[in-house]
């Protein structure tokens, strides 16, 4: 299971015995698979006794169930925005290409930062040194093929995702695996893959703590993916989006950190969670939730640049782990989003003109 840019994550995986996992699934009641839509037009009921499904707007490949009724704007202005947001990171990414080997006394504001935030989130690197140059390019390439895969993704109506606006529809039975953690299977869908959770609540830490802001599932031979916001997601959205905080003056922005506005925004979150999408990118090409060298999740500002830190003089791109890291592509991508008229080079918003 992958939980959302704010909260503890985690995916679950096992391979595809279909066999095995039937013979099991018969025995203990549960099918056995871990956890990765049928698009649907209008309004759709699959038996008499089954939930409402309906689509926000033209992302029909997009399947809202009846919890989210109501809701179908809100989601159609979030995957519009999320358009909107990847399309202007392939122009800024083009810019950090064309600036990274500048002397930065003769960098534009804005070209300076591009680049501060991409060497925050992937790697400082020094403008002299042409072996360091050319890997931070490398990974920028990389960088880039994901986002226009993405921007394509989305335009396309291409992602096939199953959306709960609550986690009732997650049952358990108590029966806990090896590790002691709840079993859950997804109500009514049996190609959803089980995942697991140390409380019984599944958007609950052991503690009971609510963490978790929302979660990825993945679904047998990867064709459709589950994705579940939980309770603490819609009490931090406050009608805030990543338009309207682009929006605002830089005086109003000098006062947030980069987490502040990111925490407040649902693209943030969708856009982290959807770079999980088996379906999709497939299992071997989706982002994962990466640890720190200390173990700790790469979750929020402190942790993703010092993960870029731990790696910056990484070259394989297979081990470069913020390329792999759902996090960091969000915090990118919302990021440059923001940074025509602020600097969020350090994590917080600084005025480029007076960044050196």
């Amino acid at each position: 299971m992958i939980f959302g840019p704010f909260g503890k994550a985690w995916l679950a995986i096992v391979s595809h015995l279909f066999f095995f996992a039937d013979v099991l699934s018969v025995v203990q009641g549960f099918p056995v698979e871990f956890n990765h839509s049928v698009a649907s037009v209008g309004v759709e009921k699959r038996n008499p006794t089954a939930a409402t499904w309906t689509s926000p707007g033209k992302f029909t490949g997009v399947r809202l169930h009846s919890s989210c009724a109501g809701k179908e704007s809100f989601f159609e202005d979030v995957l519009n925005n999320m358009v909107t947001v990847t399309g202007s990171t392939k122009t800024s990414i083009s810019t950090i290409e064309k600036a990274m080997s500048k002397d930065r006394k003769k960098m534009l504001p804005t070209e300076k930062s591009y680049v501060d935030l991409y060497q925050s989130l992937y790697g400082e690197f020094k403008p002299t040194d042409k072996t360091a140059v050319k890997n931070a390019k490398t990974k920028l390439k990389s960088l880039s093929s994901f986002v226009t895969k993405y921007n394509q993704g989305l335009s396309g109506n291409a992602f096939k995702l199953d959306v709960y606006c609550d986690h009732t529809q997650w049952v358990t039975d108590g029966t806990k695996d090896k590790a002691g953690d709840y079993r859950f299977k997804l109500t009514g869908e049996p190609l959803a893959i089980m995942t697991d959770n140390k409380n019984t609540d599944i958007c609950k830490e052991a503690n009971g703590d609510e963490d978790t802001l929302a979660f990825m599932t993945t679904s047998r031979g990867n064709v459709k993916d589950f994705m579940t916001v939980c309770p603490r997601a819609w009490k931090a959205w406050t009608g805030k989006t990543l338009i309207s905080q682009k929006q605002e003056t830089l005086k109003s922005l000098l006062t947030k950190s980069i987490d502040d506005v990111l925490d407040a925004t649902p693209e943030s979150l969708f856009l982290h969670e959807l770079s999980h999408t088996e379906s999709y990118f497939s299992a071997k090409g989706s982002l994962d939730d990466e640890d720190l060298n200390n173990g700790e999740p790469a979750y929020e500002w402190v942790a993703i640049n010092k993960l870029a830190k731990e790696d910056k003089d990484e070259t394989t791109i297979s081990k470069i782990r913020p390329l792999k890291n759902a996090d960091t592509l969000m915090y990118m991508v919302s990021g440059l989003y923001l940074s025509d008229k602020a600097n969020w080079g350090d994590g917080t918003c600084r005025d480029p003109k007076n960044v050196n």
